[in-house]
C-alpha cells in the first residue's frame, strides 16, 4: 500500500511541476531557518566535543549573601568551594575554576594579549580536551603548586608556529611557567587564546582564606537523571554557610545552574532567584518555532486544496469502489509527507553550506556549527509535523466529498 502511495504521488507531483517548485521551495526556506536554529542550540546545550558531560554538568558562579537592607553578590571563594561543596556526595567530580584573567605575555619582541585560568586537575577529568602534546598538569602538580602551563592550540600557533611548545618557558604576571601541554579546545583558529595554570600558583595566596571571589565551581553528576538532586544538595549548602559577620549577612544562597539554565536566566528580571525558568523559556521557544512553522504550513494549505481539487474526479471513484475516508486521508497526507521530506534533504545540503559559510566568516565567535545526528533527527521530526500540518485540513476536506459530486467533479 505504501509502495503504490508513493508511486502516485511522484506521478501527482510530476504532472504540476508548478505547483510543486513552490511547495518546495516554500518548505525549503521554513525548514532551513529551523535547522539553522536546532543547529545553534544543540550545539549550545547538547553534550559534544569538550562539553560531553555536559548534560550532568551544574555551574555555581554567583554567592549572595543578605542582610535586613541589603543584599551582595559576588563569585566564589575557593575556601567556600573547599569547605561547603567538596563534600558534596551526589557529585561524582568537583573542580574549583576561576574566572578568565586578560594578561599579557612577551614573546619574540611582541606582546601578546592572552586569557588566563587557574584550576586543579579534576579539571581534565570533567571537560574532555583534545590533547595534542605533553600532558595535563596532575594533581601532585597543583599539591606542589608547581608553574606548569597547558596551552590552547591558538596560543601554541601565535606564540610558537610549527615548533614544538613543550618545556617552552612563559613569563606570566612576573612568574615563570613551564609549558607542560597543549590542547585543542574544538574552537578553532579564531577561538579565544586561553591557558590553564594549577590554582596554587595565583599571585595571591589569599584566594583560599575568603568566601567570596573569582572563581566558580563545577560539579559533575553521578547521571543526567541526578542533576535536579545535585541543584537541591547545593541549594541547601548554600543556605548553611557561615559568614565570618553573622549578625550584617544572616543568610546566604548559592545559584547552581545547568548550561540551559545559565541562557534562561538571560530572561529573568531577578537572577537571584534560585529558579531559573527554564522550563518556560523552552516552552515558549518550541511555541514560537511551532508559530513559525504554522505560518508557511497555512499557505500551503491552499496551495494543496487546489492541487487536491483537480483530483475531485479520482477521489470520486476510488469512494465508489469502497475506499474508506481513512484510507482517502492515509494517501493524501503520506503525498504531503513525501513531498516534506524531499524538501528535507535539500534543506539539510542548504544548511550544512550555508553553516560552513558562518563558521569560515566566524560569524557566530567561537562555534563551529555543522547537522549531526542529532540535528538530523530533530530535523525529520520537524518535517514530518510539518507535512502533517500543512495537509491534514486539505486531505480531510477531500475526503469528506461526496461520491457524486466528485465524479462530477464539483467540490
Amino acid at each position: 500500500m505504501l509502495k503504490n502511495y508513493l508511486l502516485m504521488a511522484s506521478k501527482v507531483y510530476w504532472r504540476r511541476k508548478m505547483f510543486t517548485a513552490i511547495n518546495l521551495m516554500c518548505i525549503v526556506l521554513t525548514l532551513v531557518v529551523l535547522l539553522v536554529v536546532t543547529a545553534v542550540m544543540e550545539h549550545s546545550f547538547a553534550p559534544s566535543g569538550v562539553d560531553v558531560n555536559r548534560d550532568r554538568i551544574v555551574q555555581v558562579d554567583r554567592y549572595l549573601k543578605f542582610g535586613k537592607t541589603s543584599v551582595m553578590m559576588s563569585g566564589l571563594g575557593y575556601k567556600l568551594v573547599d569547605q561547603y561543596l567538596k563534600p558534596i556526595q551526589s557529585a561524582e567530580k568537583i573542580s574549583a575554576v576561576t574566572r578568565s584573567f586578560p594578561v599579557a605575555v612577551y614573546q619574540d619582541q611582541r606582546v601578546e594579549k592572552l586569557s588566563m585560568v587557574f584550576t586543579d586537575s579534576v579539571f581534565w577529568e570533567i571537560y574532555q580536551y583534545q590533547l595534542k602534546e605533553g600532558r595535563f598538569f596532575s594533581r601532585e602538580d597543583v599539591d606542589q603548586g608547581r608553574f606548569n602551563i597547558i596551552l590552547n592550540t591558538v596560543i601554541a600557533q601565535r606564540l610558537y608556529g610549527d615548533q614544538p611548545a613543550i618545556g617552552k618557558k612563559l613569563n606570566v604576571r612576573g612568574y615563570q611557567y613551564e609549558v607542560t601541554g597543549v590542547v585543542d579546545d574544538g574552537r578553532g583558529r579564531g577561538g579565544e587564546a586561553k591557558m590553564w595554570a594549577p590554582l596554587t600558583t595565583m599571585s595571591s595566596g589569599l584566594y583560599s582564606e575568603s568566601l567570596m571571589g573569582d572563581f566558580r565551581a563545577v560539579l559533575m553528576a553521578k547521571s543526567a537523571s541526578e542533576v535536579s538532586t545535585l541543584k537541591k544538595e547545593i541549594s541547601e549548602r548554600g543556605k548553611g554557610i557561615k559568614d565570618t559577620d553573622p549578625v550584617k549577612w544572616p543568610n546566604s544562597l548559592l545559584i547552581a545552574n545547568t548550561q540551559f539554565d545559565s541562557f534562561a536566566r538571560g530572561f529573568s528580571n531577578d537572577i537571584r532567584l534560585e529558579d531559573s525558568g527554564a522550563e518556560q523559556v523552552f516552552t515558549s521557544i518550541v511555541v514560537l518555532m511551532f508559530l513559525f512553522m504554522l505560518l508557511p504550513a497555512l499557505n500551503l494549505v491552499n496551495l494543496n486544496l487546489g492541487r487536491m481539487m483537480e483530483r475531485s474526479a479520482e477521489i470520486g471513484v476510488r469512494k465508489a469502489f469502497g475506499a474508506s475516508r481513512f484510507e482517502l486521508v492515509t494517501q493524501f497526507l503520506a503525498e504531503n509527507i513525501v513531498l516534506s521530506l524531499i524538501a528535507c534533504l535539500i534543506s539539510f545540503v542548504v544548511t550544512e553550506g550555508f553553516l560552513m559559510w558562518v563558521n569560515q566568516v566566524g560569524l557566530i565567535p567561537d562555534i563551529k556549527l555543522g547537522i549531526n545526528l542529532s540535528v538530523f533527527g530533530y530535523g525529520v521530526l520537524i518535517t514530518i509535523i510539518f507535512g502533517i500540518v500543512s495537509g491534514v485540513i486539505p486531505a480531510w476536506r477531500m475526503a469528506k466529498l461526496d461520491p457524486v459530486f466528485a465524479l462530477k467533479g464539483n467540490a
